[in-house]
């Protein structure tokens, strides 16, 4: 059993090795049970792991670079940074659940905020006027009506304005970045990742102390910023923007994806346009086309306490369609099985015993009664009662 610092300097060097993305380290890890010992693994028993092979497990045994992580783990401790890996608690939860998490993430700020809920906030760098007002009052209206932190890319523009609006409003906002974190990009927002991480939040990042902004890692990142959150806002984008991407692996996590519509001759959101065409994301007029999506726990305009639970009154509903001779013997169970938490269908298909279409069916008329609302990543929860 190694220490917390032995499993953080061999996840950096798996990291480090080309041939092992994050999808194969969290593969490894599953098999394996940590980093440790996935290096103390011999070659067949590499070999054996799903998508791993030969010539990864090769690569993995040949691993050598040992000074290189001791020379970066000595710039992250010289630069403030921490550095988190799958095993802390800090790590983003909903991270562990997307195909290629991040086998390490270096943080400065507060790392205790990366354990809320977050909504993303996205858009294009240079926003029409009308972008800038509709990207403010969402953000405010997201902050006035639920409990999520804001995660955006301190990109000029609609992640400056995302950012800006959290901080206005005292809430934690947390900034992906594309480069290592002993810099700030763009440059000019560096008085703005100060006032993020003064004010609670935190900068992270998947790249080392030393790595400049390339322009292949922002696509990469984009995909912690929807992996990290509920859902992901796009308030305006062309059709090209980095925005799409976001939005394409949001999509991909199964993340919820909302969009602002846009006048037809505003090129800067015929992304958001499209998106809304293509349905791959829902329409958003005001906040509560985004609220009422959201986990109950995420939401103020509901009387839960501070774990999300919903009072007795509202089970009050609940417990007389359970002893209800009438009620069908599959609804008692799916309801049962929702009391305590939120589950993914697949979840209640199995555990209820129910086939997969039989159980859409059923789905459907709880939610048509108000009884269950479904919320992202296909799960379903109580609704408001």
């Amino acid at each position: 059993m190694g220490t917390r610092e032995d499993y953080i300097r061999a996840s950096l060097g798996l990291s480090m090795i080309p041939s092992v993305g994050g999808g194969r380290i969290r593969r490894l890890f599953e098999h394996f049970g940590d980093p440790l010992s996935v290096f103390s693994a011999d070659w067949a028993s590499l070999s054996a792991v799903a998508s791993i092979g030969a010539i990864v497990a090769r690569s993995i045994r040949d691993f050598s670079a040992w000074e290189e992580v001791d020379r970066l783990l000595m710039m992250t401790k010289k630069h403030g940074m921490v550095l988190l890996t799958p095993h802390d608690e800090c790590y983003p939860g909903r991270l562990l659940h997307i195909y290629d998490p991040p086998a390490v993430l270096w943080a400065r700020g507060n790392t205790e905020a990366l354990k809320r809920d977050f909504l993303a906030v996205v858009g294009t760098r240079k926003p029409t006027r009308d972008g800038r007002d509709v990207t403010i009052r969402l953000t405010r209206s997201l902050i006035q009506k639920t409990q999520a932190g804001i995660v955006s890319g301190l990109a000029h523009g609609v992640d400056t304005l995302a950012h800006a609006e959290a901080l206005r409003n005292k809430r934690c906002t947390v900034a992906v970045l594309a480069c290592g974190l002993d810099r700030v990009y763009p440059a000019g927002n560096r008085s703005l990742a100060f006032d993020i991480m003064k004010s609670g939040g935190a900068l992270i990042s998947e790249y080392p102390p030393g790595t400049k902004p390339e322009s292949h890692h922002f696509p990469v990142r984009n995909r912690i910023v929807s992996g990290m959150s509920v859902g992901v806002l796009v308030t305006e984008t062309g059709v090209s923007g980095g925005s799409m991407i976001t939005a394409s692996a949001a999509l991909d996590q199964g993340r919820e994806v909302f969009a602002v519509p846009h006048g037809v001759w505003n090129e800067r959101g015929e992304g958001c346009n499209r998106i809304i065409q293509r349905g791959w994301g829902k329409l958003v007029c005001d906040a509560d086309d985004i609220v009422s999506e959201l986990p109950l726990n995420m939401r103020l305009d509901l009387p839960c306490n501070k774990n999300g639970e919903i009072p007795m009154a509202y089970r009050q509903r609940i417990r007389e369609r359970l002893q209800n001779p009438e009620t069908d013997p599959s609804e008692k169970a799916v309801l049962r099985l929702l009391a305590d938490k939120e589950r993914h269908i697949d979840e209640i298909s199995r555990e209820a015993g129910i086939a997969s279409h039989a159980l859409l069916s059923l789905l459907l008329k709880l939610e048509l009664d108000g009884i269950v609302v479904q919320v992202p990543g296909k799960k379903f929860t109580l609704s408001k009662l």
